[in-house]
Parts: structure tokens; sequence; C-alpha cells
């Protein structure tokens, strides 16, 4: 029991890592430039 209660939270693990890495790389790519009006204030 303890064997399968390990490699599922080890499965969760990896999923929630790959998905916060990819959330990460995302953001920064799609970040949007700012417009140089507010640059001036």
């Amino acid at each position: 029991m303890k064997k399968y209660l390990s490699l599922l939270l080890g499965a969760v693990g990896l999923v929630v890592a790959g998905v916060a890495t990819t959330g990460c790389w995302l953001f920064v790519v799609d970040e949007p430039e700012m417009p140089k009006s507010m640059l001036n204030k």
C-alpha cells in the first residue's frame, strides 16, 4: 500500500512541477510591452 501511495504522490508531483515550469515560460514569453506613455510618467 505504501508503495502505491508513494508512486501516486511522485506522479502528482511530477505533473505539478511540469505545469509550473511551463506556466513560468509562458508568462515570460507572453509578457506584453509597456507603452512609452507609461514610461514617461
